[in-house]
């Protein structure tokens, strides 16, 4: 503790209340306390404070001006406190998030605004891309995204797992036949997505198979698209399947398929996360699980 700062709280009561004790009932200790206290101060800053007399004290010309600061260092104090204890029974403030494009605005969009008309008090700032972002540099509070997270320096949570889907059009394997093999997609004109290979399951673990093809997008309604029109095979989350006209796309490879891809939750490691965020990790876990898109 800082022993130079003895005494403030009961100065500015003493100024306050205008006297020592009417400080001392205020504050439930003794005059001499107060008093003791004041002098202390007095002596840890090299200048005298109060011009005391048996009636009254009042403030020197350095006094006037460290009763104004220190009373505005409580009154911020007393109103941090305030909003703490608010924070614990009421969630306000920001969230600033970010999530891939697609998924964002299509099924999350949706759960935030949920969010929001459950606890009118907090905000949100949503960027929805699918960039890799550097959540702790550019101040996110929760970055939603699939794969393994550095958890050197983030901390994530499991929001759900999905499953993978690869699938083409009929009338593209009609013309080009149906793939029994992953290693057999090298044959095949691949709608890439943001990266250049896909997962497979092969026995207990998950391989990689690079992927080439003449259409690539970062974005899985224009996988789809592409798709429908028969220009290739895709993989994409399962939910996303819901972009797409009804029974255009057959599934392909399904012994092969990944059912437990993760949707990671992630944030900037540190001891302390905002009551606001933790509750809006809850809040998505349970309504993906429940949504009907994404269950």
């Amino acid at each position: 503790m800082d022993y130079r700062w003895t005494g403030i709280i009961e100065f500015v009561n003493v100024v306050e209340k205008g006297s020592f004790s009417a400080a001392a009932k205020a504050l439930d200790v003794s005059k001499s306390h107060v008093s003791k206290q004041v002098r202390a101060l007095e002596k840890s800053l090299g200048v005298q404070l109060l011009h005391r007399t048996t009636r009254k004290q009042t403030l020197t010309n350095q006094g006037v001006d460290f009763f104004m600061r220190c009373q505005k260092i409580l009154q911020n104090l007393e109103e941090a406190r305030n909003v703490l204890g608010e924070e614990l029974t009421t969630p306000r403030g920001q969230i600033r998030l970010t999530a891939a494009g697609a998924f964002g605005e299509e099924f999350l969009a949706p759960v935030l605004a949920d969010f929001l008309t459950l606890y009118p008090e907090v905000t949100m700032e949503v960027s929805f891309t699918n960039r890799l972002v550097d959540i702790q540099e550019e101040h996110f509070d929760l970055a939603i995204r699939t794969g393994l997270p550095d958890r050197e320096h983030f901390s994530a949570d499991k929001l759900y797992s999905y499953r993978l889907v690869t699938a083409a059009s009929r009338s593209y394997l009609d013309r080009h036949g149906v793939p029994q093999l992953p290693d057999e997609l090298e044959n095949h004109n691949c709608l890439v997505g943001t990266l250049p290979y896909w997962r497979f399951r092969s026995g207990e673990d998950i391989r990689e198979v690079v992927v080439r093809g003449n259409w690539k997008s970062n974005n899985g309604r224009a996988l789809i698209k592409a798709a429908e029109a028969g220009l290739g095979i895709l993989q994409v989350p399962e939910f996303y399947l819901d972009y797409a006209t009804t029974d255009t796309l057959v599934p392909l490879l399904e012994d092969y398929s990944l059912d437990n891809v993760t949707m990671w939750a992630m944030y900037p490691s540190q001891q302390y996360v905002p009551r606001r965020v933790s509750l809006l990790m809850e809040f998505l876990k349970q309504s993906l699980r429940d949504s009907p898109k994404t269950a």
